[in-house]
C-alpha cells in the first residue's frame, strides 16, 4: 500500500507533452465531484424518500437507486503522472514524449490514459522528427477513438504500421540513410493496461517492492544475453561486442519485424506504477539501481522520474544518451 499524495500538489488527471525537450504546458485538470453533485440532487431526495417508506415501493426501485447511490459516492481510482527529460552529452534532444489526460468516457464505465515515449536514432536522418511524428501520429488517433469499446490491442497493430509507412516514405530527407524511432507506448483503459512496444525502449512495471520488465528491447543486445544464459558467451563478450546496441526493429525501417503488444489486457493494482523510458537510462543503470531508486521515491512519482533521469545522467564512465522517463501510478 502506497502512501496517499497530496492532491493539491498533484492532481490525478494531467496532460504533459515534450518534443526535443522543450516541455510543454500542464494541463491540470479537474476532480470528479460525484459526492457533492449526488448529495444535492434530486435523486438522493428521492433515495431518502423512498428508503423512510419502502414498504410502499418495489424492490427494483430501490434497488436502482441505490446503485446510483453508491456509484456516486463511493471512492474513484485514479491516474497519477509524471515526466523528466534531459538531453545528457548529445548535441541535440531526440527523445519526445506524451502523456494525456485522463479521459472520462461514460459516467462510471470507461476512462483511458495513453502515455508514450519514443527515442529518434541518432545514426540515421532526422531522428528528432522521426520522434514526433510517432508522438503525434499516436496523440491525435488516441483523441479520435469512439467512447465505446476499442480493441486496443487492434490499434496498436494498425498505429505501428501507419508510423512506419509514414516515416520510412519520407522523400526530403538529406540522405539515403532514411529516418527512424523507437516507441514504447502504454493505454490504460480503467484497471485493464495493453502496451506496445518496438526497438530498445523499455516499459517497467513496480509491483510489491519488485521491478519487472514487460516489454523486449529489439536490439542485438537481446540476442548475446540469451547467448549468454546458454552458455554460448561470457557476459565480458557480450558487454564489449561492438554492435551490442544495433536495433533489430524500429520504425521507420518498413514491414518492422518485432513487434510488443500484449492482446489479453494486464489487470493493475493499487499502487502498481508504470515507468516507460528510454535505453538512456537502460544502458546507465541496471535493474537493482532502478529499484533502489524507486523504492526511496515511491510517495512521488514527479520526484522519481527526476531521480531516474538525474542519476543515469552522472553515471561515470559512459556516455551520456538523452534520457527520458515517464512514471504512470494507478491507485486506488
Amino acid at each position: 500500500m502506497i502512501k496517499k499524495r497530496n492532491k493539491k500538489n498533484a492532481p490525478p488527471y494531467g496532460e504533459h507533452a515534450a518534443s526535443n525537450g522543450q516541455k510543454v504546458g500542464e494541463d491540470k485538470g479537474r476532480h470528479h465531484r460525484f459526492r457533492r453533485r449526488f448529495i444535492k440532487s434530486p435523486k438522493f431526495k428521492k433515495y431518502l424518500e423512498l428508503h423512510t417508506a419502502k414498504d410502499k415501493y418495489s424492490e427494483d426501485d430501490l434497488g436502482s437507486l441505490y446503485s446510483a447511490y453508491t456509484m456516486l459516492t463511493k471512492k474513484e481510482p485514479y491516474i497519477i503522472t509524471a515526466a523528466d527529460s534531459r538531453i545528457g552529452d548529445r548535441l541535440s534532444q531526440q527523445d519526445a514524449y506524451f502523456v494525456s489526460r485522463t479521459v472520462p468516457l461514460s459516467p462510471f464505465r470507461l476512462k483511458r490514459t495513453l502515455a508514450v515515449v519514443c527515442d529518434g536514432m541518432g545514426g540515421l536522418d532526422c531522428g528528432d522528427r522521426a520522434s514526433e511524428t510517432a508522438v503525434s501520429m499516436l496523440r491525435l488517433a488516441f483523441g479520435k477513438l469512439p467512447t465505446k469499446k476499442v480493441d486496443i490491442p487492434h490499434f496498436f497493430s494498425q498505429m505501428t504500421d501507419y508510423i512506419d509507412f509514414e516515416i520510412n516514405h519520407w522523400e526530403d530527407l538529406p540522405s539515403d540513410r532514411g529516418a527512424g524511432t523507437t516507441m514504447v507506448a502504454v493505454i490504460l483503459e480503467n484497471r485493464r493496461l495493453y502496451w506496445v512496444s518496438v526497438g530498445d525502449s523499455s516499459i517497467y512495471i513496480f509491483q510489491d517492492n519488485t521491478l519487472k520488465r514487460i516489454t523486449t528491447r529489439h536490439n542485438y543486445r537481446n540476442v548475446l544475453e540469451k547467448l549468454v544464459e546458454e552458455g554460448k558467451l561470457t557476459k565480458q563478450q557480450a558487454d564489449s561486442d561492438p554492435q551490442k546496441d544495433s536495433l533489430m526493429s524500429y520504425l521507420g525501417m518498413g514491414d518492422i519485424e518485432y513487434r510488443d503488444i500484449n492482446s489479453k489486457p494486464y489487470v493493475m493494482r493499487d499502487g502498481d506504477m508504470l515507468i516507460l523510458c528510454t535505453d538512456g537510462v537502460t544502458n546507465a543503470l541496471d535493474e537493482s539501481e532502478m529499484t533502489e531508486i524507486i523504492k526511496d521515491n515511491i510517495d512521488d512519482p514527479y520526484r522519481c522520474s527526476m531521480e531516474l533521469n538525474r542519476i543515469a545522467s552522472e553515471k561515470k564512465g559512459i556516455v551520456h544518451d538523452n534520457s527520458t522517463v515517464v512514471i504512470v501510478q494507478y491507485v486506488e
